[in-house]
């Protein structure tokens, strides 16, 4: 999965762990890659999805130890069925030059199911857009307290962006003000495109500052995120998100809140810090919400 751009560090550890999802008495990581045709028809079946399994589907399943004599083991078939529906959602997109790595997290009780796909970029006046999605899919199944762990496997390889969880104090903050024009359009790009950019002829006219112009150029690599709450069948609340953006070895937080938006240099650690910020929050709600539910 990471043979150019991020340099990943996927390709050795395909069968890293052997024990199962939820199959308890290890903390390590359970790591499996499979053909999104496979994958489609593992979740299909755990979903209870009648459809026609394409040829050699279950013999793949079965070599990358998600099924067992045509079915689905149990406890890979519990987890694929449950994580369309898991309280706390996470979503990852991380680029590197012409590459990002999408990710989508499912955080249920005791097991967190990361599923990551590589794609191609192209780029563009407007912005980056998909040249070609790979046509595989990496299974990560990790104890919820290992969830970094596991996303920093699908980061760019910088220390800014992979390392353990700091919050930088505000006196060390460095505040880039972007004109109130390149603000307003980054903004709105920001909140529709994870890996926007901004135009360079609105850089070239609107923004002296070299190492701003970078920033909302998009650097050399970014990383946005997402998190939401299910506090209802069918309610997913938005918990909140964020951005950054690597240019020349410096890391800042592109934020977006009441509107406006600020550009913030910040120290490395920024990116789990926020990360568990907001699950922690996210948790916070889905239990709120239970508790209503039953005092209701």
């Amino acid at each position: 999965m990471g043979t150019s751009g991020h340099g990943h560090d996927h390709d050795h550890d395909e069968h890293d762990q052997h024990e199962h999802p939820g199959g308890g008495g290890t903390r390590s990581m359970t790591i499996r890659r499979v053909s999104l045709p496979a994958f489609e028809t593992a979740l299909a079946a755990a979903t209870g999805q009648d459809v026609p399994a394409p040829e050699g589907a279950w013999t793949e399943l079965e070599r990358a130890e998600l099924a067992s004599g045509g079915t689905l083991r149990p406890s890979w078939a519990r987890v694929l069925a449950a994580a369309p529906g898991a309280p706390v959602q996470v979503r990852v997109v991380a680029r590197q030059d012409l590459v990002s790595f999408e990710s989508d997290i499912a955080l249920l009780p005791g097991i967190a199911l990361v599923r990551t796909q590589r794609v191609r970029l192209r780029a563009t006046a407007e912005g980056y857009e998909p040249a070609g999605r790979e046509g595989a899919v990496e299974l990560v199944a990790v104890d919820p307290e290992q969830l970094w762990a596991a996303v920093r496997r699908v980061l760019p390889p910088h220390e800014a962006l992979r390392a353990a969880a700091h919050v930088t104090p505000l006196s060390r903050e460095r505040h880039l003000a972007p004109p109130r024009g390149v603000a307003e359009d980054l903004r709105r790009r920001v909140e529709t495109d994870p890996l926007g950019r901004t135009p360079g002829a609105v850089l070239e006219s609107a923004v002296d500052d070299p190492e701003l112009s970078a920033v909302l150029a998009g650097g050399e690599a970014q990383v946005a995120l997402t998190v939401l709450a299910r506090t209802g069948a069918d309610v997913a609340v938005p918990v909140g998100s964020g951005h950054w953006v690597l240019a020349d070895e410096h890391l800042c937080a592109v934020r977006t809140a009441s509107g406006t938006l600020d550009v913030v240099g910040v120290e490395p650690g920024d990116v789990a810090a926020q990360l568990r910020y907001l699950v922690t929050g996210a948790h916070a709600l889905v239990d709120e919400a239970i508790t209503g539910q039953v005092g209701a």
